[in-house]
């Protein structure tokens, strides 16, 4: 079945996706099952939906407890905590889910200890916790939490090396390189406002261009395929990995992981294929990131781009760039209804900006290899070289934060929702 991850991802996330009324679920399932059990698609569709029911099933957690974990991922009101383990009678027992902890007194890339009143609601992460006392280090980290530790220390004396070197640039850097450009309340609703928000989360975009650069300076020391796409997958996750990982910069580094394997292997893939496995596999990882803005709108905007470029592979390559921020956009355009508004100018100073970041990252990343073999003054003089290129960034931000924007609501969400079934109706078949 050449679709068989992808009617797997869908199901399990209908699963999550239906969890809060259990009993309700599990029995149309039941009956689905029993009238439609003959269509072998439909079949794993339902067996995955049942498995996403399952995984779902949230944990028996006191209300005030001691918890310990790993901090992944911080924010500015708030930090995201895994690997979450909770004390109940003198045991310590695994929660299987992410906890959101307010507090900024813990950082990424630390095991944290934490004492406080824990809540639950159908949302990412699944349990809230309002500390009374938190704390984390380093030091005690082992395994693949050692790594990740290792490379967000990693990055953070990166980000201070680029704030060094470029001062005001330097926030616009560390944004597009690592999500976290520490902007003010204006510099953050000019960015809002410019619907160029996308390119300061790391994501496929982010992912695709450290890759494509890894695997242009490796192709100059061997022409093999195999260590080229080797060697660019696995600096690409790792680089997704210092990010926290966020759920785009994890799909798009899995997808790029899978997709090299298969194509070392010689082996025909369908690319939709490749994202219902790196979904299918996100979702057993953390059953509720479904729920999270980032991992919604970073799927469909993917499986937009997928569907559509299927069908104007054989177009002018000019055609195909100016088409994927257009497929990108109508991807994402109906939950930005919901959760922001809409600048009509995005799809297309989504182009020129893509252009404009490809050097910056680019620029940013081959510093921070100079920067490691010990060889600073190079690093900074490459960084400084990039500061035209994040200038021009900046007035495109601003020149566009004066378009007007819109927000339709729910109505623009029901209505670019139908439009989306329309498009891959559309595009999905095949002639």
């Amino acid at each position: 079945m050449n679709y068989f991850w992808l009617i797997s991802f869908l199901g399990i996330s209908t699963g999550v996706l239906l969890s809060p009324a259990l009993l309700i679920s599990f029995s149309m399932v039941g009956i689905a099952i029993f009238l439609l059990w003959k269509h072998l698609s439909v079949r794993i569709y339902l067996l995955c939906v049942i498995l996403g029911l399952i995984i779902s099933l949230p944990g028996n957690v006191p209300q005030r407890s001691e918890i310990v974990g790993f901090c992944t991922l911080k924010k500015s009101s708030y930090t995201v905590v895994s690997n979450v383990r909770f004390l109940e009678n003198g045991k310590w027992n695994y929660l299987h889910h992410d906890v959101k902890v307010k507090s900024d007194q813990i950082n990424p890339g630390e095991e944290v200890y934490i004492y406080g009143k824990i809540s639950k609601s159908f949302s990412y992460p699944l349990y809230t916790v309002v500390p009374d006392f938190s704390c984390g280090v380093r030091q005690t980290a082992r395994g693949f939490l050692k790594v990740m530790s290792i490379l967000q220390k990693f990055k953070e004396e990166n980000e201070i090396f680029i704030i060094d070197v470029l001062g005001p640039f330097a926030k616009t850097v560390n944004g597009l390189l690592f999500s976290d450009g520490e902007f003010d309340q204006a510099e953050y609703s000019d960015l809002k406002s410019s619907g160029l928000a996308h390119i300061f989360a790391v994501s496929g975009l982010h992912v695709g261009i450290v890759y494509a650069l890894v695997e242009i300076i490796v192709s100059f020391f061997t022409y093999k395929l195999f260590f080229r796409r080797f060697i660019g997958a696995f600096i690409a996750l790792m680089f997704a990995l210092s990010t926290g990982p966020t759920p785009s910069a994890f799909r798009a580094a899995v997808m790029l992981c899978i997709w090299s394997f298969f194509k070392i292997a010689d082996y025909p893939v369908e690319p939709l294929n490749v994202l219902g496995m790196a979904g299918t596999f996100n979702i057993l990882l953390e059953p509720y990131c479904i729920l999270s803005t980032s991992f919604l709108m970073s799927y469909m905007a993917t499986a937009s781009i997928l569907i559509c470029q299927e069908k104007i592979r054989s177009y002018h390559i000019v055609v195909k760039t100016l088409f994927t921020p257009f497929s990108a956009f109508f991807g994402v355009a109906p939950f930005l209804n919901i959760f922001s508004s809409l600048n009509v100018l995005s799809p297309f100073l989504s182009i020129f900006a893509t252009y404009l970041v490809i050097p910056i990252i680019w620029a940013a990343f081959i510093s921070i290899f100079f920067r490691t073999i010990h060889m600073e003054t190079l690093a900074q003089i490459l960084l400084k070289g990039a500061t035209p290129f994040v200038y021009l960034v900046q007035r495109l931000i601003h020149l566009s934060s004066l378009v007007p924007n819109f927000s339709l609501g729910l109505t623009g969400y029901i209505l670019f929702s139908l439009l989306i079934l329309f498009l891959f109706w559309h595009f999905g078949h095949k002639p």
